[in-house]
């Protein structure tokens, strides 16, 4: 026997961990993590009841666009950056921003003319091991994107925390000196604070924190 399942959606609760996440980063701008659906709470009308939020992450350009074509006007930026060199004369159409954390999706902006650069968010592995290109390749990489017609020249640097919920654990300690050694003396803004590290690590805020799954209750 089989039962259906209902999850019901508290829209005004999200807003209010929107708004927890503001007080803990008050000067910050917020990127609200929306990627796989708003894991789960529905792409649009998540978008839509957290309008407060300075931006959105979604994990790919079809997120992305949806958010357009149902009138979301917010900054984008693709987690994941683009996946084929077609993407990019898209990104620069619906104005949504790359992270760049594989050479290859350097090649494919040096080779990819389009109307209006796109902006990029050049992403360092610290140690998280998951996305971003190594510490040391840092300047080279940020050089090359500089030099790149097709990218806009305000290059914005970020990162991923691991086990930033473990306050007492040096590792997010270890991994903001990483960041800070890899940036060096580089113009641009910065991110590194995920929402463990909104909550509990205030050193970590920069210029943009990137709540997750705070926003929705966690």
């Amino acid at each position: 026997m089989t039962r259906a399942t209902t999850a019901l959606i508290d829209l005004d609760a999200l807003t209010h961990n929107l708004q927890r996440a503001r007080r803990a980063a008050p000067i910050q701008r917020v990127a609200v993590a929306i990627k796989a659906n708003a894991y789960g709470h529905g792409l649009l009308r998540v978008a839509r009841a957290l309008q407060d939020a300075d931006a959105f992450a979604v994990a790919s350009i079809d997120e992305a666009m949806t958010l357009r074509e149902g009138g979301i006007q917010h900054p984008i930026l693709l987690l994941e950056g683009a996946f084929e060199a077609a993407e990019i004369p898209l990104c620069s159409q619906w104005k949504l921003a790359l992270a760049i954390h594989h050479v290859l999706q350097v090649e494919m902006l040096e080779r990819t003319p389009v109307e209006r650069p796109v902006r990029a968010w050049l992403k360092i592995d610290t140690g998280m091991h998951r996305l971003g290109i190594t510490p040391e390749l840092t300047q080279t990489y940020w050089q090359r994107l500089r030099e790149c017609p097709s990218v806009d020249p305000d290059i914005r640097l970020m990162s991923h925390l691991a086990r930033a919920d473990e306050r007492d654990n040096a590792y997010t300690l270890q991994q903001l000196q990483i960041f800070e050694e890899a940036a060096g003396d580089l113009p641009g803004e910065r991110s590194l604070a995920n929402s463990a590290a909104v909550l509990g690590w205030p050193n970590t805020h920069f210029d943009w924190v990137r709540p997750g799954i705070m926003v929705y209750g966690a």
